[in-house]
């Protein structure tokens, strides 16, 4: 194999590892607002607190979800 090719495997692949990074960090924080002010809508609206933090927990199971199938699906790449 020439070394350029190498080089640019290896960039490519540091990129798409960047880019996977971002992603897990955006939809953190996106999940953890939406997750928060869901949870005080429900509040406002009459539920109780515990309850609107059960309900609101459901958005980070959804995260972990998603997460989860992303890592498998690179994992099998690598096979």
């Amino acid at each position: 194999m020439k070394i350029s090719t190498i080089l640019k495997g290896g960039l490519h692949l540091s990129k798409l590892v960047l880019d996977l990074f971002l992603i897990w960090l955006t939809l953190g924080w996106k999940v953890r607002k939406a997750r928060n002010a869901f949870e005080k809508q429900l509040v406002k609206s009459g539920m109780p607190k515990e309850a609107a933090k059960k309900l609101a927990k459901k958005y980070s199971s959804v995260k972990d979800e998603v997460m989860k199938q992303l890592w498998s699906s690179v994992g099998k790449l690598r096979q």
